[in-house]
């Protein structure tokens, strides 16, 4: 979506007071220890071995690297990852 798309996005955020990672559809990521991550907002699986994992998103990709990583739980949107997690970093 194009800059006026994401200005009618900040715009419905504020007015409905929507939180703007919402809004924006941006990766959302809940890191529990260094053992599981919660990652929202993907739009699919572009790589995974056991050391690597790379999700797509609208911003570029999410890469998370580590031992042992498990895909334990996968929608659509969302997806759950287990193993020793030593970094998350997203790839523009």
């Amino acid at each position: 979506m194009g800059k006026i798309g994401n200005k009618l996005r900040k715009i419905a955020s504020d007015w409905l007071d929507i939180p703007p990672d919402v809004a924006a559809n941006v990766p959302r990521v809940l890191m529990v220890g260094p053992y599981r991550i919660h990652v929202e907002n993907h739009r699919g699986v572009e790589s995974f071995q056991e050391n690597e994992l790379i999700l797509k998103t609208d911003q570029g990709a999410v890469v998370i690297t580590g031992e042992r990583l498990k895909i334990k739980v996968i929608y659509p949107e969302e997806i759950w990852v287990e193993g020793e997690i030593s970094e998350v970093r997203l790839r523009g």
